[in-house]
């Protein structure tokens, strides 16, 4: 079985080959260095820190990088491939070919992923309300396009000439991007439009519009920034993680980490969230695992989801109505950083992928990604949603579920009757909540 290692290449699990040679042998989280006492204000958050890594206007990894994002010359003619061998040969080529770190599912199963996600959302919509579409984090604007393209062609007239689909993208070169491939020579100049801005800035969303709307975000959680804590038994108080880059008015050789007691409140929040309750059927292995802390009292390192927070937060306070829709990698083999929920940090140079065994070196030329505990992120939305007095109804399934309701799949069969379609990304799901009452069966 072929399992995606997040937006990178393919690597064969299951006999050990790979399609990528990683260099990296580092095995430890974090460069933890006594330090003297250190202000709050000369050390960050490690959120802010990871934030700053990404997306810094100047330096971050998607404004120096936004070539990493691949784009696909044409659509993958999937008939005249044999079968599973040569849809991975013809992804190897793509890579070697080009300084793309990644492509998407919706970039390689163009159009037919993104006609499955419009054909839900034509199922689901069933309002007199004009459709509205919002996209975070729309790469290089395949989605929409393709979308829009299907909307056009089997939706009633009147509900394409009324809609509305925005992007909202932080990267500057990908808005760019974006627009130019959406709205050049097309109809859909009338109906999309990019913001350049934040998802998570509460004031670029403008006043509270109640209205139904759908938000799309695929692999946009992965890149949002975490927070990390700590403590040394299960017993003891959490320790907030913070990054020094400066000490004394001078740049350290490299940043540090340090712990201090846990004082921020989205932090608490989240934690408090994601240890209460329950939305699905606890994992043998976790239930088993917090056994074993509790009674050998282990120390915890836990990476908290605190920029997905934010975003859901921000997102509730500002379209209370919308339809979620997410899609991202539940799991990230081979991760050599420390910590449960810890990311992958990988850059690319001259063709070849290295992972770095610290966040600490991810300043602007590399990627931070994380998988996404699908439960949750359930427990978040639904915990945010019920403070705006709504209920909510949410499901997680795997992606090749939901494609296999809503996609043409027979367009994305190889001759042999593989489908990469169904069959590959098998460490993406997808995650839908919608307001009570707005699914159509």
């Amino acid at each position: 079985m072929y399992f995606h290692c997040a937006r990178h290449q393919l690597r064969l699990i299951s006999s050990g080959l790979r399609f990528r040679k990683w260099s990296a042998q580092a095995k430890f989280a974090t460069q933890v260095e006594p330090l003297p006492d250190v202000a709050d204000e000369d050390s960050v958050l490690v959120r802010d820190f990871i934030y700053s890594a990404l997306y810094d206007e100047k330096q971050g990894y998607f404004a120096a990088r936004s070539g990493a994002v691949g784009e696909l010359p044409a659509p993958i003619n999937f008939s005249l491939l044999e079968g599973q061998r040569d849809y991975t040969q013809y992804l190897d080529n793509l890579y070697k070919r080009g300084d793309s770190s990644w492509f998407t599912p919706v970039e390689l199963f163009q159009p037919y992923y993104g006609f499955a996600l419009a054909k839900f959302i034509l199922q689901t919509h069933g309002s007199v309300n004009p459709l509205r579409i919002y996209e975070i984090g729309g790469g290089t604007g395949t989605c929409a396009r393709n979308i829009l393209e299907y909307i056009r062609a089997h939706a009633p007239r009147t509900l394409y000439e009324t809609m509305t689909y925005t992007s909202v993208e932080i990267s500057g070169e990908l808005a760019k991007r974006q627009y130019e491939k959406v709205v050049t020579g097309d109809e859909n100049r009338k109906h999309f439009s990019v913001e350049h801005r934040s998802a998570s800035d509460r004031n670029g969303w403008g006043p509270v519009n109640p209205e139904p709307c759908f938000v799309i975000m695929l692999e946009v959680l992965d890149n949002l920034p975490h927070d990390l804590v700590y403590r040394g038994t299960s017993q003891s108080p959490w320790m907030e993680k913070r990054v020094v880059e400066y000490l004394d008015g001078k740049v350290l050789e490299s940043p540090v980490e340090i712990s201090k007691p846990l004082q921020d409140d989205l932090i608490r929040r989240c934690l408090q969230i994601m240890r209460d309750g329950t939305t699905q059927k606890t994992s043998i292995f976790r239930t088993l695992k917090n056994s074993v802390s509790k009674l050998l009292s282990t120390s915890e390192l836990l990476w908290v989801p605190t920029g997905c927070m934010k975003l859901l937060e921000t997102l509730y306070s500002a379209r209370p109505n919308m339809t979620l829709i997410a899609s991202d990698f539940s799991i990230l083999p081979d991760v050599k950083i420390a910590g449960e929920g810890a990311p992958l940090v990988s850059s690319k140079q001259g063709g070849v992928n290295r992972d770095h065994g610290t966040y600490l070196e991810a300043k602007g030329h590399a990627d931070i990604f994380f998988p996404t505990d699908f439960s949750v992120l359930q427990k978040l939305d639904q915990h945010i949603a019920a403070t705006t007095g709504a209920s909510r109804r949410s499901s997680i399934v795997n992606s090749a579920q939901f494609m296999d309701l809503f996609a043409d799949a027979e367009k994305t069969l190889t001759r042999n009757g593989y489908n990469p379609l169904l069959e590959d990304f098998s460490n993406t799901k997808m995650f839908l909540s919608t307001p009570v009452g707005r699914f159509r069966s």
